[in-house]
């Protein structure tokens, strides 16, 4: 899909905005900052997998974004970002977090996507609506964030310092140990009436198509990304463990958070 609002790049450079956003926040983000480099982009959803190779050019700019799951990318977006060929394309790596902690998922991606042929040049960490316990980072990414996302964007192009092995220098990508998953699995209420929406739109297929109310723990990641597209409100996070883990999480990290970004110098 190409997003054209005005004027592209000169030189046939072409900007690539790639995510993967079960709950559609990772999306904003990287949509955002893409246009801070550019009127116009290429959008590549990967979210329900990779529908057709993603290859990219040497003097291509991509901005790779995913949400942070317990402080690391999500196993299921690092296969399909391993998949892409970058081939030397520059790439500003970021992550979407629910107002708590990102830990090594920038670091994790920036690493993935050198694998994966591409030359990070910066990163960036924003705040946005928690998947699991939504009364954190409510609201956000808000246009304060977005409009941060673009200047982002557009200062990353401007000052990127890339050394010759096509590897971000260190300072630049934080890195903290990760502090463990949260333990859930998103199940349907009453409200259920068999649609299947939520069964084509699970990344990992953890819901059952001849019955969706019934959900693969093994496979299901947490995502929320059956919440988001459902239109009865049918699934949600339930359960004495997930509601003493919500009460608990909530109050440790209510106070709001603010974006992080890593500009070489």
């Amino acid at each position: 899909m190409l997003q054209n609002t005005g004027s592209a790049l000169s030189n046939n450079r072409k900007v690539h905005a790639i995510f993967f956003s079960p709950a559609r926040s990772t999306k904003k983000i990287v949509e955002a900052i893409a246009s801070g480099i550019s009127d116009e982009f290429i959008i590549h959803d990967i979210t329900q997998g990779l529908h057709k190779t993603i290859e990219l050019k040497a003097d291509d700019i991509a901005v790779v974004g995913v949400p942070a799951f317990s402080g690391k990318v999500p196993p299921i977006a690092a296969q399909l970002i391993s998949k892409i060929k970058g081939q030397g394309a520059r790439a500003i790596v970021a992550c979407a977090y629910g107002n708590c902690h990102y830990e090594d998922t920038l670091s994790e991606l920036s690493n993935i996507c050198v694998k994966a042929g591409f030359v990070p040049i910066s990163s960036g960490a924003f705040v946005s609506r928690h998947s699991m316990f939504p009364e954190l980072g409510k609201g956000r990414p808000d246009e304060n964030d977005l409009a941060k996302a673009r200047t982002f964007g557009k200062q990353s192009v401007k000052h990127s310092r890339i050394t010759l092995k096509g590897e971000l220098d260190t300072d630049i990508i934080p890195s903290n140990r990760p502090k463990g998953v949260v333990p859930a699995v998103v199940k349907s209420t009453s409200d259920c009436n068999f649609c299947n929406i939520c069964t084509r739109s699970c990344p990992t297929g953890a819901i059952s198509r001849d019955n969706p109310k019934k959900t693969d723990k093994k496979k299901c990641i947490a995502c929320a990304r059956c919440i988001e597209m459902c239109p009865y409100e049918a699934r949600k996070f339930k359960g004495l463990m997930y509601q003493i883990t919500k009460k608990r999480f909530v109050e440790k990290h209510q106070s709001r958070k603010e974006n992080e970004i890593n500009l070489p110098l």
